[in-house]
């Protein structure tokens, strides 16, 4: 039987009780917020406000923007070293170096997928992050960047097709400029009084998106990099910065190919929202949807009723879970990914 879900709110009230507990073990300690990792140190900060410059136990393991810890003071004046974590109720993850899965943002509430007009609008790279926030049970909205680039109707009528399946499926579109500053009342309504993560390929514009977002970003950039002491700040890693909307945006390093974590073909498929009404209809309880005869699948991207592109991006997911699957020696059956 599969465990029960939390929302939100009951998440919250889980960690604030999880979050006493721990106070009550170590009086010494003091909550704070992580707001960025940069090497061995973190810059945390604490409920006034105020932000620390702190060393991390080492077993307590990678800890990034949006964690909640408890700190305590070091001897050295305005450091300190964070002694425990509060589980998260969310993580974002994604690929790293050799198989190594490198954390983006902790404890999110929302999912905010720029995608720009240039270099392009591009399906598969919205597919892959929605997948990703469809495995963590995380609303999403799709932002597109930079639309003051649009110049004719031309332009607009082949957005309007390329978001057409989206659109269909529900999901949150929402078109903006932070050149312009269009558009930027829609995004602070979806961002309300939540912790939101921006993710996107690199040129995407989230960072502008979030200067936009934040008027004091330039003041705030430079206090922290001053508290690394690591000069200029540069998105090489995930910073979380306080909207006057209300609420809370991480912003993430941009990637040129994101990959969702790996799951069997039955997840992938219901991560797949319009694949939905052909499911179960195929000739074979364990069709791929590649070439195996009567797919209801195939059948439907033939008729319309799936789009090309969604199709394509299943596809690819798909081939790269099998080979994932393969490498790490997991057994070749439909429970794994064919």
């Amino acid at each position: 039987m599969s465990k029960r879900k939390l929302n939100i709110q009951q998440q919250r009230r889980v960690l604030k009780q999880r979050f006493k507990s721990a106070d009550q073990q170590n009086s010494q300690a003091q909550p704070g917020l992580v707001i960025t990792n940069f090497g061995q140190r973190l810059l945390v900060e604490d409920e006034q406000g105020t932000i620390f410059n702190c060393a991390v136990r080492q077993h307590l393991g990678k800890l990034v923007a949006g964690d909640r810890v408890f700190w305590e003071t070091d001897t050295e004046a305005g450091r300190g070293i964070v002694s425990a974590a509060i589980p998260r109720h969310s993580e974002l993850a994604r690929p790293g170096f050799r198989g190594q899965t490198r954390m983006v943002a902790a404890n999110i509430d929302v999912v905010g997928i720029v995608a720009p007009i240039e270099p392009g609008v591009h399906p598969d790279m919205i597919d892959r992050y929605l997948v990703a926030a469809a495995q963590l049970d995380i609303p999403v909205a799709l932002i597109i960047n930079k639309i003051d680039l649009l110049t004719s109707d031309e332009d607009w009528e082949e957005l309007a097709e390329i978001l057409l399946p989206y659109d269909e499926m529900g999901i949150d579109i929402i078109t903006v400029s932070a050149h312009l500053t269009d558009g930027l009342d829609d995004i602070k309504a979806f961002l309300n009084q939540k912790t939101s993560v921006f993710v996107g390929p690199s040129g995407a514009g989230k960072s502008s998106l979030i200067n936009a977002l934040v008027p004091d970003l330039a003041i705030r950039t430079s206090s922290l990099s001053a508290a690394t002491g690591l000069g200029v700040h540069t998105t090489t890693n995930s910073i979380l910065y306080h909207l006057p909307c209300g609420g809370d945006i991480i912003d993430s390093p941009g990637v040129r190919r994101f990959t969702p974590s790996p799951c069997s073909l039955s997840e992938l498929e219901g991560y797949y929202p319009d694949f939905a009404p052909f499911l179960g209809q195929c000739r074979f309880d364990n069709c791929t949807h590649q070439h195996e005869p009567d797919c209801a699948i195939r059948k439907a991207v033939e008729t319309g009723d799936i789009a090309e592109s969604r199709f394509a991006s299943f596809q690819s997911l798909r081939q790269e879970f099998a080979e994932h699957f393969n490498l790490s020696g997991g057994q070749k059956h439909r429970d794994k990914v064919k």
